[in-house]
């Protein structure tokens, strides 16, 4: 344990991964990797006085033998007055009960178990052959730079103090400490992208460079090194755009391409939206312009006014269940107390200039309104333009029309056709509610 004992010691003091006096919860499947870990972490149990419990999840995949890697675990901790817990799930059935991938659905219950316990810490045992893995596969996948960032050796309460020991090492390591652990017979099936990467592709750079475990580590470490200041420009500019929930595009068009789309992508994610390079473009040159444009099903971004805003384009109004309060009234009662009754209403027009049946709509492509007193005819899309109506609210705007047309925007303004004028002997006035609210 000598050699990964030092590199593990190096990391644990470089991101200060434990505390005297951590409650450390550890990943312990029984392989060689957790084993080692769990070791290294015992042989500091009474100098930091940690406290250690082993989470142990039975994935339900390998039948007798994974619930024989969990007997092995729990005997092991039993032998070192260590805590133990497991649970078992059907990680096959219950992924596909949750449209997820078998791994994703594991990863996501086993980080839920874990911290069910409400540790500081949570100790895992992803090694250097594992994050050289995560690169290799994110690259045949396609990445960004930040991705070839690899395995972070800390991330919130989780710590990786094997992260720059290999596999190799560590398997080795356990040999010559008489460390027992359990052989996953999943590990060598080529099925799985990660062995098919393990088995075939890194042995071919290995013939290359046989310290090509060693280099990726160092390329890994440079590039994390770049992005961390990349980041604080990312940020800096991000605080200079940002206001109002939306970014000044102004600014974004004076930054270069690659800090404006970061200053992107780490506003949307606030909004939990991830972008990926396409939509990232179109966003890129939506900044120049005005106008909206759709990242996923209802989730647009909208540039208008010098701001880039995010916008879920489902607000809709079922106008079925509109109530529409109408009240007809004679001009002269209007005009004599005009105040009390646009307190009321909110929505006016000439009763006797109304044709057939009046009702209330949502706005279709080609509507066209001649608002009243300005000598012209426009469309929805202009006047809300001019109006300032955010796009996304759009849809929402109640269109009042009669048998001849549109009579009105509600709220806004009404059209020239039924406008009351000095002969209007008669005033229809509306008010709109949702049922909900009646």
């Amino acid at each position: 344990m000598l050699e990964i004992t030092a590199k593990a010691d190096l990391l644990v003091k470089k991101y200060n991964m434990l505390s005297h006096g951590d409650f450390v919860v550890v990943g312990v499947s029984g392989g060689p990797d957790s084993m080692a870990l769990l070791c290294y972490l015992l042989s500091k149990r009474e100098e930091l006085d940690l406290r250690i419990l082993v989470a142990n999840v039975e994935h339900g995949i390998r039948g007798k033998e994974s619930v024989a890697d969990t007997e092995f675990v729990k005997q092991f901790c039993k032998s070192k007055d260590v805590e133990f817990a497991t649970i078992s799930i059907n990680a096959v059935d219950e992924a596909k009960q949750n449209s997820l991938g078998v791994e994703e659905y594991s990863r996501i219950k086993r980080y839920e178990f874990f911290n069910s316990f409400n540790p500081d810490k949570i100790a895992t045992a992803h090694n250097l052959s594992d994050n050289v893995e995560t690169v290799l596969f994110r690259m045949s996948r396609g990445t960004s730079a930040k991705g070839l960032c690899g395995i972070p050796p800390v991330r919130d309460n989780i710590i990786r103090p094997l992260l720059t020991c290999t596999g190799e090492e560590i398997r080795q390591a356990c040999k010559n400490s008489g460390i027992p652990f359990r052989t996953d017979s999943t590990n060598f099936d080529d099925a799985y992208s990660r062995n098919h990467i393990r088995q075939n592709i890194v042995p071919l750079f290995k013939r290359l460079n046989p310290s090509f475990e060693t280099t990726v580590s160092r390329m890994i470490e440079s590039i994390n090194e770049d992005e961390s200041f990349i980041k604080s420009v990312v940020d800096d500019c991000y605080e200079q755009c940002f206001d109002n929930s939306s970014l000044n595009t102004s600014l974004l068009n004076s930054y270069d391409v690659a800090v404006a789309k970061r200053v992107v992508i780490k506003y949307l994610s606030s909004y939990g939206v991830a972008v990926d390079d396409y939509h990232l473009g179109g966003i890129v040159e939506l900044i120049k312009s005005n106008g909206k444009f759709q990242i996923a099903n209802d989730n647009f971004v909208v540039c208008e006014k010098g701001r880039l805003r995010y916008a879920k384009m489902n607000q809709t109004v079922d106008f079925d269940n509109l109530f529409v309060n109408k009240q007809i009234i004679t001009n002269e009662e209007f005009l004599t107390n005009c105040k009390l009754w646009r307190e009321k209403f909110d929505f006016f027009c000439d009763c006797d200039k109304i044709s057939g049946n009046i009702y209330v709509r949502g706005r279709t492509e080609n509507d066209k309104i001649s608002p009243a007193g300005r000598g012209c005819t426009k469309t929805l899309k202009k006047l809300f333009n001019e109006l300032g109506i955010n796009i996304e609210k759009r849809a929402c705007v109640p269109i009042i029309c009669d048998d001849k047309g549109i009579v009105g925007v509600y709220g806004y303004c009404v059209d020239e056709r039924v406008k009351p004028d000095s002969s209007t002997k008669n005033i229809l006035l509306l008010k709109i509610l949702l049922e909900d609210k009646i």
